[in-house]
């Protein structure tokens, strides 16, 4: 039998000790996954997926007409129990989010509608207009993304190279953050370690390694959340000029500032200490199995044994008795548990809360868009994965979608991984019946998926994998598109390489700087500095930039693949 998280997570449960926080590649063993969700529940998900992707839902489900005219629209797919449940659960957590912060279609998930300003928006696309000014010969499309997926600052280009990559210290405390520009062309090798020493304060976590690179990790940048929530940039943003782009930086501290709220309801809900198995709507124990005397009793009343003789082929020498026992498991009867309901007193109180406010965090940040054309009009649904691999130590992913254009409405579906459920060897019908699996299928269970809309916030942990799904041009003779900022959360118990470690690595940058300085270099030719910029080993070319994203990319497909392999697509063996 695989081991549950429930008996993982029991280790990790006193209120004392400070948030743990985990995603799916560090904390799952071979073979490891949550407890599955029963029938039941899985389709209570299915009904609070639509209504929480209804706009205003918070709002409108208190409107009495509105429930009634919403359980009409489930009657004809979902049972009048399953439909109260999720309505009832709805309507309590509209109570509780009042404001424009509410809970995603997915749990533990949440979602920011028109957090940030209109004004802000536009300043926004105002300087990020700036970084898409650029000639058509210098646009930075995504490798393998069709020319679809503009990237405009993403993290795997200039990564940490190990073995390439120059630091400027191995104290991974870092608490003075050297300024870019006095430290960039220095560093050294020997400061940049495969496995370096990372601050945790958490004694029990797991130094688990299968899912880290030793080639390559994305950059953080260092954040500072002060008391009040106000948000400062310590360090550059990797692929983000910080002179260049000084106003950007400003418009990002104030956009990651209004993501705080979300991070903390995220962390909360997913860390160790409260993300615990008996969060379930539905317990498995709930179903009711026919026992074996009564299976038996019943099949004589039935008279089945003699109707089905035949049931073994002619030249069996199988008794009564023997059809008994060798039918119990394929023919007993599983009820289904009939007094469900949802009550406030069934959710578990969370142990611990969450606040960002007052800490130092590393983010990942990316700036990237969708771009769909008459001639290329239709995004296919992108790949099931995970955020970063164990290097980045990424708990949580924030999305701002803050502008679009000219296309159909898409999704943002999440799944888990599962374990498998305890049951008796070859117990096919009794596991299809409580949990919808059958032998051979993926230990996966989807959890629904989120509307994406414009000037929305999505927040989600990295405990799931997810899938962006596709979409296409409503109008097929106009162009469109989409356009997202992300930032990826670094586990705040944890520190990694950020550009406070990292000088910048950009060629283009360190040239900047070597023809503002105002010695005679600057007076000699372009094309003298351009020959002295291709004879220095450091910092890097644009050209070998690109040489290893490919090669980052490659690597992360390999890991992406080990992932669904070992955690979220092996298959339930329920035996003979």
């Amino acid at each position: 039998m695989m081991i549950h998280s429930s008996e993982l997570f029991a280790r990790f449960n006193d209120p004392l000790q400070p948030p743990r926080y985990t995603n799916a590649l560090t904390d799952c063993d071979f073979g490891d996954g949550y407890l599955m969700k029963t029938v039941i529940e899985q389709n209570i998900l299915k009904v609070l997926t639509e209504i929480k992707n209804k706009p205003n839902w918070t709002k409108k489900i208190k409107n009495s007409q509105t429930r009634e005219k919403w359980s009409k629209e489930f009657e004809s797919r979902f049972e009048n129990k399953v439909i109260n449940y999720a309505i009832d659960e709805a309507l309590y957590y509209s109570g509780k989010f009042t404001g424009s912060l509410v809970p995603g279609a997915v749990d533990c998930t949440y979602i920011g509608n028109n957090c940030v300003s209109e004004e802000l928006r536009n300043e926004l696309k105002m300087n990020v207009a700036k970084l898409e000014d650029v000639p058509k010969h210098k646009k930075d499309w995504h490798p393998r993304s069709n020319k679809q997926v503009l990237d405009l600052v993403h993290p795997s280009i200039y990564p940490i190279v190990f073995g390439r990559t120059r630091g400027l210290t191995a104290d991974m405390s870092a608490t003075r953050v050297p300024k870019w520009d006095s430290v960039i062309g220095k560093g050294q090798v020997k400061h940049i370690h495969i496995h370096q020493t990372e601050i945790d304060v958490d004694p029990d976590a797991r130094d688990e390694t299968r899912y880290r690179s030793e080639k390559f990790q994305w950059i953080p940048t260092e954040f500072d959340v002060g008391a009040d929530g106000k948000v400062k940039i310590l360090s550059y943003i990797n692929n983000l000029h910080p002179k260049i782009h000084e106003n950007m930086y400003r418009t990002l501290e104030k956009i990651f500032e209004k993501f705080v709220p979300l991070f903390n309801n995220v962390l909360t809900d997913s860390c160790t200490q409260n993300c615990k198995n008996d969060k379930l709507r539905i317990k498995d124990k709930s179903y009711i199995v026919e026992e074996y005397v009564d299976y038996v009793n019943r099949v004589k009343k039935e008279g089945t044994a003699r109707m089905n003789r035949g049931y073994f082929g002619e030249e069996s020498d199988i008794d009564e008795y023997g059809y008994y026992y060798e039918t119990y498991k394929d023919q007993k009867i599983v009820y289904a548990p009939q007094n469900y309901k949802f009550s406030p007193d069934s959710i578990p109180k969370n142990i611990i809360s969450v606040d960002l406010k007052g800490s130092r965090l590393q983010v990942i940040v990316k700036l990237s868009n969708v771009i769909l054309t008459p001639e290329n009009p239709k995004y296919k649904e992108g790949e099931w994965h995970v955020e970063g691999i164990q290097n980045e130590e990424i708990v949580a992913t924030g999305i701002y979608y803050y502008d679009q254009e000219n296309i159909t409405d898409s999704y943002f579906a999440l799944r888990q991984s599962v374990c498998e459920p305890e049951y008796e060897e070859g117990d096919h019908k009794g596991v299809e019946t409580i949990y919808g699996f059958e032998n051979g299928d993926p230990l996966y269970q989807n959890l629904g998926k989120i509307k994406i809309v414009k000037n929305q916030m999505i927040s989600f942990p990295n405990i799931y994998q997810h899938q962006v799904q596709d979409f296409e041009l409503r109008d097929k003779t106009k162009p469109g598109y989409r356009k997202m900022l992300s930032f990826f959360l670094v586990n705040p118990k944890k520190r990694i390489y950020s550009t406070a470690h990292i000088p910048p690595q950009q060629l283009s940058w360190f040239e900047i700087e070597l023809m503002k300085n105002k010695n005679k270099l600057s007076e000699l030719p372009g094309l003298i500095t351009d020959e002295i910029s291709k004879t220095l080993d450091w910092p890097i070319s644009l050209k070998e930039a690109k040489k290893q994203r490919e090669e980052l990319l490659k690597e992360r497909k390999f890991y992406v693949n080990k992932q669904n392999e070992d955690i979220f697509e092996r298959e339930l063996d329920l035996g003979e």
